[in-house]
């Protein structure tokens, strides 16, 4: 019995809040954990608009949209980056954002067009339905970031009508 997998789970104490009037915020990807900090308010592109999440906010799950994250904090300068699609629960004064895809807002705009052509080149191959929307989420990003980045998505002719992966 001692061998069942269940006897062997460990369990995870729950994260502390911090008791200092900031939010404990937490950025992870599929990859990795990629920053964890505490701030004083965090701007966060919810489905429905812009959310701005304050230190004792009541609980909340947002869905998230591609757009730009940013952290402030007083005295120091503010944290962006762009997030994919993705999910964030607030409770406790803790902020767990779970994104797709994250990008530091220091973006090298011939590495975006670079990757959205390759998205592209993706959707028009005979994939599976899966990989088709994966890659879907994955241009649409990319052209979130150059539009937030202020560059224009100059696409092939074949890809102005905007259906890039829509025939799935």
């Amino acid at each position: 019995m001692l061998d069942d997998p269940i006897h062997q789970l460990r369990i995870v104490p729950p994260e502390e809040a911090p008791k200092n009037g900031k939010i404990r915020v937490k950025l992870i990807s599929p990859l990795k954990e990629v920053f964890s900090m505490e701030a004083d308010k965090v701007l966060l592109p919810a489905v429905d608009g812009d959310i701005l999440i304050l230190p004792d906010r009541a609980p909340i799950f947002i869905s998230l949209k591609a757009g730009r994250m940013v952290i402030y904090n007083k005295d120091e300068e503010n944290i962006n980056y762009l997030i994919s699609a993705g999910i964030c629960e607030v409770r406790r004064n803790l902020c767990p954002v779970l994104a797709w895809g994250v990008q530091e807002d220091k973006i090298q705009i011939d590495h975006v067009k670079k990757e959205l052509s390759r998205a592209r080149v993706i959707c028009k191959d005979n994939n599976s339905y899966m990989q088709k929307k994966e890659v879907s989420t994955r241009v649409d990003f990319f052209k979130r970031i150059l539009q937030l980045s202020g560059e224009t998505d100059t696409p092939s002719e074949s890809q102005t009508d905007g259906s890039e992966c829509e025939n799935i």
